[in-house]
């Protein structure tokens, strides 16, 4: 894909599942993302699933993403998200006081599984109130469902998975019609899992509710209280079917969806930026450095408060050119829902419009030496100077990642901890080698070669 848009220019048409634009022409892509926005709302790739989890927001199209996207999106506001910074921090702690055994105890950590232990801990609180305890635990079964929510394959069945899901119709047939569970995007142990824990917890908080107990600050009890809103409304009859005001509720199984996915995304994208950020820190000590001193002058004492995580400008700085090289989410896609021409370029309506966009982030263009590690990037004079557009690891436009926001506040809190505690070096025992470099391939998400392992030492102030 990306050797396409280097030989030949940075648009070019394909025909696979009918016909697809690749793009990373930054006018182009400000009409799909932003402008001609309504044009654009379906993404291409869908999932096919007895799981509610294909009701998550990320999947849904049309008038249905644009209800669901209304009902949620308070949940994930400044004020909500300051309820839940006291089990970020909590977590980050004991993220801490973990690696310092690891550097006590000399041994190498595995970074995408330490990680994962400590947003699947994250989640489980900030979503569930759910105290799991996956940190330093072998069998954790929260994790390790979390883990396997979306099947992994073999090479070859996860391109025959991503060719189905360019195929709704046919992906759908074979799962819904024919049951062929092999093909069905969600483990079935997994949701069934999920299900389970989920349904208790719903039945307990309504309870609770209807008794005028209800004392939960979570993403649950926001989505429940969203939900009870809109079924308010509706029956007040003050909601149209218009298309900027449709019903602001939605069913059970929607509900059960969006907890699902928020289960999923925010355990496995927040733990590979924060394995790759601490790479990125062990191959460069001056900036791991200059992220320390700045922890150091701004938080004020052993818990930072949600305004001082505000103010860790450099930290961010790190942040962001972390997830322009290491994108977690690597290809955009949207459909075109009628024909539209934009100068000389026609997209038909139904073609699909891809956009990689690490390659938009790795354009010399915008990024010259796009290869180097450079937090520098991201200063206020530099970011001023560049098209917004060319930064999107969480997407753009409207159907940016509706995560965002935490995210952030959970990648920070946990460098604040972390790196107030150990820094973490590549040497002979490591992967990769201080010399080395890491290796990737793209089987529908991007994927490391190998783990990787780094080295941990305690901080010396």
């Amino acid at each position: 894909m990306g050797r396409l848009l280097v030989e030949e220019g940075d648009t070019v048409g394909l025909s696979f599942a009918g016909l697809q634009l690749l793009t990373r022409d930054i006018d182009l892509l400000r009409n799909v993302l932003v402008k001609d926005f309504n044009n654009y709302v379906d993404r291409t790739v869908f999932i096919a699933s007895n799981s509610p989890v294909e009701k998550g927001v990320f999947f849904l199209g049309g008038h249905d993403w644009r209800r669901i996207r209304h009902v949620i999106s308070p949940s994930f506001s400044s004020g909500k998200i300051k309820f839940v910074c006291r089990y970020i921090d909590e977590s980050a702690i004991k993220l801490g006081n973990l690696l310092e055994t690891y550097a006590r105890d000399d041994q190498l950590v595995p970074m995408k599984h330490v990680m994962s232990q400590f947003t699947s801990e994250i989640i489980a609180r900030t979503a569930l109130s759910l105290r799991t305890d996956c940190l330093g635990k072998k069998d954790d079964e929260f994790l390790t469902y979390s883990q396997k929510i979306f099947k992994i394959h073999s090479k070859l069945m996860n391109f025959i998975m991503l060719s189905m899901m360019m195929f709704p119709w046919l992906h759908k047939f074979v799962v819904k019609k024919l049951k062929v569970t092999l093909f069905d995007s969600v483990d079935e142990n997994a949701d069934k899992y999920f299900q389970t824990v989920l349904n208790s917890i719903v039945e307990e908080r309504k309870l609770l509710t209807s008794q005028g107990k209800q004392h939960y600050t979570d993403l649950l009890q926001n989505l429940l209280l969203a939900q009870q809103a809109g079924e308010n409304q509706i029956s007040d009859g003050k909601s149209t079917e218009s298309w900027d005001n449709l019903p602001k509720t939605m069913s059970h199984e929607e509900l059960m969806g969006q907890v699902m996915l928020i289960i999923f995304a925010g355990f496995d994208t927040t733990a590979s930026t924060l394995q790759m950020c601490f790479y990125r820190l062990a191959k460069n000590p001056e900036i791991d450095r200059k992220v320390f001193e700045e922890i150091e002058k701004v938080v004020s004492s052993d818990i930072p408060t949600y305004e001082e995580i505000q103010q860790l400008k450099y930290m961010e700085q790190v942040l962001n050119e972390t997830l322009r090289l290491h994108p977690p989410a690597p290809i955009v896609s949207r459909r075109a829902a009628e024909t539209r021409t934009y100068g000389s370029i026609t997209i038909p309506k139904g073609a699909g419009v891809t956009i990689p966009v690490d390659m938009v982030m790795r354009d010399p263009k915008h990024y010259p030496d796009p290869e180097k590690f450079d937090p520098d990037r991201f200063t206020e004079e530099n970011v001023a100077q560049r098209d917004p557009m060319t930064f999107m690891p969480f997407g753009y436009g409207p159907r940016q990642c509706i995560g965002m926001r935490l995210a952030y506040i959970e990648l920070k809190y946990c460098l604040v901890h972390v790196l107030r505690k150990v820094k973490f070096e590549l040497n002979e025992r490591t992967e990769p080698k201080p010399d080395g470099e890491i290796k990737t391939s793209f089987q529908g998400i991007i994927v490391l070669d190998k783990p990787i392992q780094l080295a941990v030492k305690a901080r010396k102030l």
